[in-house]
């Protein structure tokens, strides 16, 4: 995919081991596609100092695996659907006095926005009526910096100023001596950007391909969250009132049904410090509540079609409601029920929570997940937002659970790998409702079964939530002969098929290996 401002793969897409260079004689891939590593011969690099790299190196051009011809590699994508159509139209502008991006649906009535100067968060999702930027149909807030599509993370240690310093706000009794206010929270990177409504902006921005992807590094919502007194004096001063966080996040935006935007989220830890486990907002839906002549969309939905009530007190003008949604989606919508937003988790987490307040107006509601980030560790999520109304929602979310298919990993043997005898064969596997089978093809021969339910807890610490995460035994494993296939110039091409549950079979892994 995209190397953004920098020669290494883009931290949204999982890279596989580059090829070997020089004296391995391997070629470099053909092309740059998702899941695969830039070959260092694209990267001017030459192990044997002669100038030359690969197959262009005389040492090499003689070697099989420099044979004329090899097809290219079809790149494999890590994500559970395919585009609704590369060709979507992607469009910036200024219209609305921010630097946007829009990404359209195929047939170009209904487009979704994202915010360069708040981070990449989404602050519009609605109707194309033409014009550049927002309209009147917009289902999200977008307000400020703090209330759209967005996600914001925490530590249960550092929750609060004035003890996450120590990180002692766990086992503070009181947590801390300051007020547990929005102003005093702790370690808290937002991607929209601070209390001060300053934005958190982005490091890159790419349209192609039908897709808007967003690098940034989020401010922290609070710049004095680990001084150890209660000041609040951080706003007016320029040396702290852009302070920015310590965590990258990569979003991608694109649509995969003409009312339905895959959100595809890859947070990274760029510190030492581990943060552990609380429920995090990943994303948080801020809906639209009137303002500016916007739908009011003040009745939300489970999965179910019932009605939640955001009833229960939390301070002040604010309510809130903890509940369940079994089949992971939700739907804030009118008083008609005939237009809204819905929002519909990959892992299908049940647990959600809904908040609202009258002053400063909001309707807001995530998915309550937790998960830890350690230092420098990752963790990936994906979530669907749906336009349309409580009907359309719950029909397209239903498509989803039944069409979503898996994807996965092949981690043994490397690509270009050389391989011989017995091979072992590992790699994982996770789908949305649960994976029924694995399967190994090699050079497009038979399906080699592969045991699935082996222990990879580390898959599920970047990809929290799916099936069979609780207890991590999402790996594969097997092994297919070497010995027994024909020479090839082109070495062997391995795939892994993974079929789910609802009977969805997708290749989840493709790479050359010789």
């Amino acid at each position: 995919q995209h190397v953004l401002g920098d020669d290494h793969p883009h931290p949204l897409f999982q890279a596989l081991p580059a090829h070997h260079h020089g004296a391995a004689c391997h070629p470099p891939p053909p092309r740059l596609g998702q899941g695969q590593a830039p070959a260092q011969s694209a990267l001017g690099l030459d192990n044997d100092g002669d100038g030359r790299t690969d197959c262009d190196d005389a040492d090499c051009a003689a070697a099989p695996a420099c044979a004329p011809g090899c097809p290219a590699l079809a790149p494999v994508d890590d994500a559970a659907l395919a585009f609704e159509a590369t060709t979507n139209v992607t469009a910036s502008t200024t219209a609305d006095g921010f630097a946007d991006d829009y990404v359209f649906n195929q047939a170009g009535t209904i487009k979704l926005g994202t915010r360069r100067d708040w981070g990449g968060s989404i602050v519009f999702f609605g109707e194309a009526d033409g014009s550049p930027g927002g309209n009147r149909s917009n289902a999200i807030d977008g307000a400020d910096t703090g209330r759209e599509v967005q996600i914001a993370l925490y530590d249960p240690d550092r929750w609060y100023q004035g003890c996450a310093w120590s990180s002692s706000c766990a086992t503070g009794n009181p947590p801390t001596p300051c007020p547990q206010e929005m102003t005093y929270l702790g370690w808290n990177p937002v991607q929209g950007g601070n209390r001060c409504n300053h934005g958190s902006g982005t490091d890159a921005v790419v349209l192609a391909d039908g897709a808007i992807t967003t690098t940034t590094t989020p401010l922290f919502w609070n710049p004095n969250w680990d001084r150890q007194d209660c000041s609040s004096a951080a706003c007016g001063n320029p040396a702290v009132d852009r302070r920015r966080g310590d965590v990258e996040v990569v979003q991608r935006v694109r649509f995969v049904r003409s009312n339905t935007v895959e959100l595809s989220y890859a947070v990274t830890n760029l510190a030492d410090l581990d943060h552990g486990s609380a429920i995090q907002e990943f994303p948080t839906v801020y809906a639209a509540f009137g303002r500016q002549g916007t739908p009011d969309l003040a009745a939300l939905f489970d999965s179910t079609q019932h009605q939640i009530a955001i009833d229960q007190a939390g301070g002040g003008t604010f309510r809130y409601r903890n509940f369940t949604s079994a089949s992971g989606w939700v739907t804030f919508q009118n008083a008609a029920h005939d237009y809204g937003v819905g929002i519909f988790y990959e892992n299908g987490n049940p647990s959600f929570q809904a908040w609202q307040a009258d002053d400063p107006h909001f309707n807001n509601v995530r998915a309550m997940f937790g998960f830890a980030l350690p230092g420098h560790g990752q963790v990936r999520a994906r979530a669907y937002l749906i336009l349309g109304s409580l009907a359309t929602v719950a029909t397209e979310a239903a498509w989803l659970t039944a069409h979503l298919a898996p994807f996965g990993s092949l981690d043994v043997p490397a690509a270009g790998a050389d391989v011989s005898g017995v091979v072992a064969v590992h790699g994982w596997a996770l789908d949305n409702r649960g994976v029924a089978a694995v399967h190994l093809v090699v050079d497009g021969g038979a399906p080699i079964a592969l045991a699935y339910g082996e222990s990879r807890p580390d898959v599920c610490r970047v990809w929290p939530g799916y099936p069979r995460c609780a207890a991590g035994t999402v790996g594969y494993g097997g092994s297919f002969d070497a010995s027994a296939l024909p020479p090839s110039d082109c070495g062997h091409v391995v795939e892994v098929v993974a079929t789910d549950t609802d009977g969805n079979q997708r290749v989840i892994a493709r790479q050359r290996v010789y």
